[in-house]
């Protein structure tokens, strides 16, 4: 990843707060991975910033000049040639040409962009260069850096979606003619805006963003990696309340799923297990994951997938009787499914690790377990006689050991519980 710690914006809020640019910059990258830190993403493996790599940055304006592909203009700017050039703009988006770059006089043609943007005023920060003193443009910073990093070929390059046209445009067709390839990056891995309500995207400019931390204080990191990945990457996703409900609602039911099947595993629950049928939902799960995942990371349709299979699971928890009770063979298949069902969740970055649904074993165990046994008992008269009062009483104590940290769960005519 490359910091860009000097820009126009940082430039202006300098001059606006009349501090050094290097400590706007500082602080917003130090919020920048405190951001990344509490929503559990990974700080890449090599950080490059601008201002500390300006002579990469110049090496490669130079082999660009050195091929007829830059040329220094009246403003004292360097551009890149468009005209010299046999790669041609469009290979991943329709090509257009943005209002700045329409109205610059000092391009030979539109298309053109700036690799050196000469220093506009003395109180402007600067670095020395073969063609005066100014910064390097944007577009060309990113291909140096990671050029540098990386040589003449990138498997992946991420970014938003508008950021397809024009900057990852331009990295492309700079960074072939400097590498004298036909192709820079294999894969381009565009992300879909994030809106507001009303389909409003979210934007700075708009004065309608949320931040991380503020977000962070309706939800949890978990939640909202969820949320994330309930939309595909490349697609629209809209922010809201709602959405973070829903999130939570189904990382809930996870829990809920990994909690039954620890309850099974420890035999306090035990339901009837169709070993064919758990077979099959094992095995299907483990397709159907690998499918979605290789269908450009459709992760809705791997959700999809986990919800199908819980659903089998819990059809035959719920659906038990008291004749039906038995502890089959069916447990390696279940136990399997929750494995890849955790597996596939903590790839996605969610901690819903099973070890905190598991039962301790305090002295009271054998006390809680005697009590739920009983209620239970109760439970059941009330069941089997449809007597709505008996079973308001087994609600109510059950919502009051809530309270204290015990949860009982009911499966029609037989309950288990976890801490």
């Amino acid at each position: 990843m490359n910091i860009t710690d000097i820009d126009d914006k940082i430039i202006a809020k300098a001059q606006e707060l009349n501090s050094p640019y290097q400590q706007i910059a500082q602080k917003y990258e130090k919020l920048f991975w405190k951001d990344l830190d509490d929503l559990k993403i990974d700080k890449p493996n090599v950080v490059l910033r601008v201002t500390e790599n300006i002579p990469l940055i110049i090496d490669f304006i130079n082999n660009l000049k050195s091929k007829g592909l830059a040329y220094k203009s009246m403003d004292n700017s360097v551009y890149f040639d468009s005209s010299n050039c046999h790669h041609k703009p469009g290979k991943l988006q329709a090509i257009g040409t943005t209002p700045s770059e329409q109205t610059n006089p000092y391009k030979k043609l539109p298309e053109d962009f700036a690799l050196w943007k000469a220093v506009k005023s003395e109180l402007e920060p600067c670095f020395d260069s073969p063609w005066g003193k100014g910064r390097p443009g944007w577009h060309t910073e990113c291909s140096a850096l990671a050029s540098y990093v990386f040589g003449s070929k990138i498997d992946i390059h991420a970014g938003g979606l508008d950021l397809r046209f024009p900057h990852h445009e331009n990295e492309e067709i700079q960074s072939c003619v400097f590498h004298d390839t036909l192709q820079w990056v294999n894969y381009w891995l565009h992300i879909g805006p994030l809106y507001v309500s009303d389909s409003i995207k979210m934007s700075k400019s708009l004065k309608n963003t949320v931040s991380i931390q503020e977000m962070l204080n309706k939800t949890n990191a978990d939640v909202f990696r969820l949320a994330c990945a309930m939309t595909q990457y490349h697609k629209p996703m809209e922010y809201s309340n709602d959405l973070l409900l829903t999130a939570k609602n189904l990382l809930n039911s996870y829990n809920n799923f990994f909690s039954i099947c620890n309850d099974i595993s420890s035999g306090l629950l035990k339901p009837a297990l169709n070993s064919d049928v758990l077979q099959v939902s094992l095995t299907q799960l483990a397709v159907d994951i690998h499918g979605a995942l290789s269908d450009d990371f459709n992760t809705p349709q791997v959700f999809h997938a986990i919800n199908k299979a819980i659903n089998t699971v819990n059809k035959m928890v719920h659906g038990a009787t008291t004749s039906q009770i038995k502890f089959n063979n069916g447990i390696h298949y279940l136990l399997g499914i929750s494995r890849l069902i955790l597996k596939t969740l903590n790839m996605f970055g969610v901690d819903a690790s099973d070890k905190k649904y598991k039962v301790k074993t305090e002295d009271s165990s054998d006390i809680v377990n005697t009590f739920v046994q009983f209620r239970q008992d109760v439970r059941n008269i009330g069941l089997s006689s449809h007597n709505k009062e008996i079973l308001q009483l087994c609600d109510n104590v059950r919502d009051k050991l809530r309270s204290s940290g015990i949860n009982i769960k009911d499966h029609k005519n037989v309950s288990s519980w976890s801490r």
